[in-house]
């Protein structure tokens, strides 16, 4: 940093020299100004979905894995434990858009088994800090199952603010979409959506 020595130089001959001197300087060390921008790196988000010893028939959010999470975008699965038949799969979630944008989803790997004639069906509405989703496979292709954890979707969240908050299924009475997974028949199966099938999403400074 150039300091000031307090006294006043008269603009003459050797005045403008020296400075022509400690601009020169100035110019070189600073690399033309663009090295001297001092930007401060953030924390990667995290997500710690709460359902730690999912049963079978859970349907619960888990984070993708934190090598892919960074400080501006965050992926979330959806994951299905251990469930037979399943043909559509329908849902509403609430996450805080005061804290991530939704971004966009791609589809798991769940529906899609069995290289299916006809491609999934799936569709995510947004409003207000509410998704609504609902995927389902097609035609005469056959109903799949979920052995062991498997991925129905990820969704793609970005940074907005800092801070931390809940991403969960919206089971409340206000819900517009009724928590379910059926068979190709329409039956109601043993799918289970909650309490503490969510998880904390965490956006650090």
């Amino acid at each position: 940093m150039l300091r000031s020595s307090g006294r006043t130089t008269r603009a003459g001959s050797s005045g403008w020299s020296v400075a022509l001197a400690l601009a020169t300087i100035f110019l070189g060390c600073s690399g033309g100004g663009d090295e001297s921008i001092d930007s401060t790196p953030c924390s990667d988000m995290q997500f710690a979905g709460a359902n730690a010893t999912p049963v079978n028939g859970d349907v619960f959010f888990q984070e993708v894995s934190t090598i892919y999470s960074t400080c501006s975008s965050i992926d979330v699965r959806v994951v299905v434990n251990n469930l037979n038949d399943i043909w559509t799969v329908g849902f509403d979630l609430a996450y805080p858009s005061t804290l991530v944008s939704y971004t966009g989803f791609t589809l798991g790997p769940l529906l899609q088994q069995g290289g299916p004639a006809n491609p999934p069906f799936a569709q995510v509405n947004q409003s207000s800090g509410m998704l609504q989703v609902t995927a389902t496979r097609l035609g005469a292709d056959p109903p799949v199952d979920a052995v062991g954890q498997q991925v129905l979707m990820t969704l793609h969240f970005s940074r907005q603010s800092t801070g931390a908050a809940m991403i969960d299924f919206n089971r409340s009475g206000g819900s517009q979409v009724n928590e379910a997974i059926q068979d190709e028949n329409g039956t109601i199966l043993n799918a289970i959506f909650g309490p503490g099938h969510g998880g904390l999403l965490t956006v650090p400074l």
